[in-house]
């Protein structure tokens, strides 16, 4: 009997009555589909291995085994951006959900001698051999495809989760040494280069890459010297009325600007800070700098309405955090409502601390404004966003990303702008990095919007040409209100 056959089998053992038949026949058709080609189901997964080190050093050995005069071969280290806020977001479960749909389209991106190795709970290791000279070029176009694929929407229980790869590689011959250590070694390096950029960034290893040679003890000694020495500062990024376009504030964001690695973003010193116990000392330092941007701004003649400021909970569980904070700004001279406090959302929702609580409600009842940062990563309760006087909800950029294009997005962006309206709550959406994203956020009502489609973070005498050209454009711009749903 042929496999076509086996519908034409099923429908007549219904008809008439021998459903004994058709029971051998539901089974037999997918029994029989499943034994067709088997191999050809998942072609690329022989090169996935899962062995850690050991596994990309063995396969890096017979890439460099097979190098010649016309072909050599390279080591690639990726890894997934923001892992902590996925990880509060999806717990390991989804973790391990994500990185296995990113393994699947790496495979399917990459060629079949290539080999992909997890070697962290984040993080991939890639052998690519045989590389035709020159490599370079060609190593760049297959990383930017391997990050498209990542970016490509990941659906996990009914909701699409977005992700970003940053990169780093070594070509066989800029490795310090001949070897798989070596190069492995020198694409890490990479990937630590690219990932204290901004997020998918990509790096190659040259002599110039910094070495990690650093312990933790001494990057967190480096870091609260470079801290007290001024290195670390803060740089502003603006933040519009959606409906206008006029300025509503800066967020004040800390940036290391190291005298040889350039400008660092936080990720790449704050872990450093807070095994100091430095993380008073850099909210201090931000607060500081934001009062003194704002009275700037004033002197310049630039209306801006507030600064928003980062302050995390060691500084909520500081008892005199109410007292340091109108001290400074009284000797600023400064109207309370200027200054955001930012308060991720974690903390309201995992921390039931009376001293923070206080904090928080002492803080809104003397003017300062509050912002709850990160909106939809934690678990926040209505309550909590009542009980601690909440101004305003920052919306996840995981929520915004390609909102334009994704209809869930959208509900999940309408439905706590909604939620907010209700309760009386401004929105801002942060991450905003493109013109659709933008353009939709209007639609949708959104009151406030913060990212790279708007400006990229910046030093302060920077904002204010900024400002300027700003002001310039809206001068130019005709003006069509939000229209009313």
């Amino acid at each position: 009997m042929g496999l076509a056959s086996l519908p034409v089998v099923a429908g007549v053992s219904y008809a008439t009555g021998q459903w004994q038949i058709l029971v051998l026949s539901c089974f037999a058709i997918p029994v029989l589909l499943l034994g067709i080609r088997p191999a050809q189901a998942r072609p690329y997964r022989i090169q996935l291995r899962k062995g850690g080190t050991p596994d990309i050093d063995a396969a890096l050995a017979d890439a460099l085994a097979q190098s010649s005069t016309t072909h050599r071969c390279a080591a690639l280290m990726l890894e997934l951006d923001e892992i902590d806020k996925l990880r509060d977001a999806w717990g390991p479960e989804g973790i391990d959900a994500i990185m296995s749909a990113v393994t699947d389209r790496l495979c399917s991106v990459l060629r079949k001698d290539d080999v992909v190795v997890q070697i962290d709970t984040a993080r991939f290791a890639i052998s690519l051999p045989n590389i035709r000279i020159p490599e370079l070029g060609g190593v760049i176009s297959l990383i930017e495809r391997l990050q498209k694929a990542a970016r490509e929407t990941i659906t996990l229980d009914g909701v699409g989760v977005y992700v970003t790869l940053s990169a780093g590689f070594c070509l066989e011959f800029r490795a310090p040494a001949r070897t798989p250590q070596s190069l492995r070694d020198a694409a890490e390096l990479a990937l630590l280069d690219a990932k204290s950029q901004q997020v998918e960034s990509l790096r190659g290893y040259s002599s110039n890459t910094p070495a990690r040679v650093a312990t933790p003890d001494q990057h967190a000694q480096d870091a609260l010297a470079a801290l007290k020495d001024g290195q670390i500062v803060a740089w502003f990024q603006p933040q519009l009325s959606t409906d206008t376009g006029i300025v509503t504030g800066f967020e004040a964001l800390a940036r290391w600007e190291h005298p040889d690695r350039g400008t660092l973003a936080p990720a790449d010193f704050l872990p450093a800070l807070e095994a100091a116990h430095a993380m008073e000392l850099l909210s201090e330092t931000m607060l500081q700098h934001a009062l003194r941007a704002l009275r700037a701004w004033d002197v310049a003649g630039h209306k801006v309405p507030g600064v928003a400021v980062n302050f995390a909970t060691q500084d909520l569980r500081n008892p005199s955090l109410i007292e340091r904070i109108k001290w400074d700004v009284d000797r600023f001279e400064m109207d309370p409502k200027r200054l955001t406090v930012e308060i991720l959302e974690t903390v309201v929702s995992e921390h039931d601390d009376d001293i923070i609580t206080r904090n928080i409600r002492a803080l809104g009842d003397q003017g300062y404004r509050i912002d709850l940062d990160d909106f939809g990563t934690g678990h926040a309760s209505l309550a909590n966003i009542r009980r601690f006087a909440v101004d305003r909800i920052k919306i996840d950029r995981s929520f915004i990303t390609r909102a334009d294009d994704d209809p869930e997005q959208q509900r999940m962006i309408n439905a706590i702008i909604s939620m907010a309206e209700q309760m009386g709550v401004e929105t801002l959406a942060e991450g905003v990095e493109t013109i659709g994203e933008k353009s939709i956020l209007s639609q949708l009502g959104c009151t406030h919007m913060q990212g790279y489609a708007i400006a990229r973070p910046m030093p302060f005498d920077k904002t204010l040409a900024w400002l300027e050209e700003h002001r310039s454009q809206m001068a130019q711009a005709p003006y069509f209100p939000r229209r009313a749903v």
